[in-house]
């Protein structure tokens, strides 16, 4: 019996010095704070008669502050540990170097969660009331992934990085935008146009670093858990978490700060309607370049899907916010006689015209991806099952190949076994399919091991006879 070749697999290993790219993400987002803090020192003073100009003579708040505080302290630990770092590198010292990696990442970016540890503090039952939404969405998005799923856990610390790091990094580089860029666009003789210019570069500056600042997780995510994220419904799923985190951060800071006298419309708008069609779709699609990015096999491949990615998420926010004031009026005019019927049918309306095209792109991109798991997936099964290994029998082909019937299956053993039982169930089939893309001995000694056989040193069971419990 002649065995049919195994499947192609692609290197596990694209890029060849992800941690070194992951630090050089790190250090952009300090370049962009570093940038705005030489704009603010060398913006010209303001002295002007209008009462409206002292918003840019506000005293800073003090969160902004505290992180200015920690982000010099992180430079310098920064510093101090980098020959740290190559000694130990040069030296082989795994451990060590890990360490310290972790350690300057950390330094580098988590000042930033100050401004979104403030916002969240502030309104804390906000908070909690955004927290119920947030996570049916973040099921629905980790439910998506049909074959192989990414770890809950990994699925958390995305949502975690765009609700703490993303829009806390957002918010920094949106104030400290609205301390120095009066100074250097106010024409104090002629205001009515400098302010258009200034409201344009505004909505520029903070989607620009919105958008930089959740990609900028979903990159770190891709690099450091390149196991599981090497592909583009992985890629999908991290951008969508990290955008649901954001968007929750977004929604305390416009009910508690912005527009606290419009809570429910704006629970409705961001919270509802929003919450997968705005800040998760954008960061999906640079999500998606950077999942596509892990598989492809030249540089310039590596550079456009990341490129295309980063374009799409940028030019759907701006887009947004341009077209959402222009529609928004139409909006009003079409509903003037009911406010309430304007927010419930309007909002949702309104939010279709300016993201369906980018939510559309989102669902054919990880109907796509599904489709290319599930071609891989067949051809790993033809070739595991062939040997009659135990770990993946003629038997199971089928089922997990088949989203729906594993969901029957789940739902028929969460009803006889409980909780404990669907969590092994879903733990044996995603070892299983794991399995298929990288066939490694201890793998397939899990499987056996969940599937209750006794696994003895060096044995490894082909054969029903061997190993097989009595």
């Amino acid at each position: 019996m002649t065995l049919p070749p195994p499947p192609p697999r692609t290197a596990p290993d694209t890029f060849r010095r992800p941690w070194r790219i992951a630090l050089a993400i790190a250090l952009v987002l300090s370049a962009a704070f570093a940038m705005a803090q030489v704009l603010y020192w060398t913006a010209p003073d303001i002295h002007s008669p209008l009462p409206w100009m002292r918003i840019y003579l506000l005293p800073q708040p003090p969160a902004l502050k505290l992180t200015r505080v920690l982000l010099y302290t992180g430079w310098g630990i920064a510093l101090l540990l980098a020959p740290v770092l190559h000694a130990a590198h040069r030296s082989g010292r795994v451990r060590v170097v890990r360490a310290c990696r972790a350690a300057v990442l950390a330094v580098l970016v988590l000042p930033y969660t100050v401004m979104a540890l403030d916002a969240l503090s502030d309104a804390p039952l906000t908070a909690l009331l955004c927290l119920p939404t947030s996570g049916v969405a973040l099921l629905i998005v980790h439910r998506a992934q049909l074959y192989i799923r990414l770890p809950a856990r990994l699925t958390l610390i995305a949502f975690g990085w765009g609700a703490l790091v993303g829009a806390g990094f957002a918010a920094v580089m949106a104030m400290w935008f609205a301390w120095y860029a009066g100074g250097y666009l106010m024409d104090f003789q002629h205001p009515r146009g400098s302010i258009r210019t200034l409201l344009a570069l505004s909505a520029l500056n903070a989607d620009l670093f919105a958008e930089l600042g959740k990609a900028a997780g979903v990159a770190l995510l891709v690099l450091v858990f390149r196991r599981y994220a090497d592909g583009l419904v992985p890629g999908l799923v991290l951008g969508a978490a990290v955008g649901i985190g954001f968007n929750l951060t977004e929604t305390v800071r416009y009910v508690a700060e912005i527009e606290p006298g419009q809570a429910a419309a704006q629970f409705w708008t961001r919270q509802v309607v929003g919450l997968l069609t705005v800040h998760a779709a954008f960061t999906a699609l640079a999500g998606a370049g950077f999942g596509t990015a892990m598989r492809a096999t030249t540089r310039r491949d590596r550079i456009t899907a990341c490129a295309g990615g980063l374009l799409a998420a940028f030019g759907g926010h701006f887009l947004l916010d341009t077209a959402m004031p222009l529609l928004d009026r139409w909006r009003k005019d079409l509903f003037t006689d009911d406010a309430v019927l304007g927010v419930l049918l309007g909002v949702p309306l309104v939010t279709l015209l300016a993201t369906g095209p980018f939510v559309v792109a989102c669902v054919l991109l990880l109907r796509r991806g599904l489709r290319d798991q599930a071609g891989e997936l067949r051809a790993a099964l033809r070739f595991e099952t062939v040997g009659g290994a135990l770990a993946v029998t003629p038997a199971e082909c089928e089922l997990l190949l088949s989203p729906r019937r594993r969901l029957l299956l789940e739902l028929r053993v969460w009803r006889r076994d409980g909780t404990a039982g669907l969590r092994h169930l879903i733990r044996l089939q995603q070892t299983q399919l794991r399995l298929l893309t990288s066939p490694l001995t201890q793998q397939r000694d899990h499987v056996m091991e969940l599937k209750g056989f006794a696994m003895r040193p060096n044995v490894h069971p082909a054969h029903p006879e061997q190993g097989v419990p009595s």
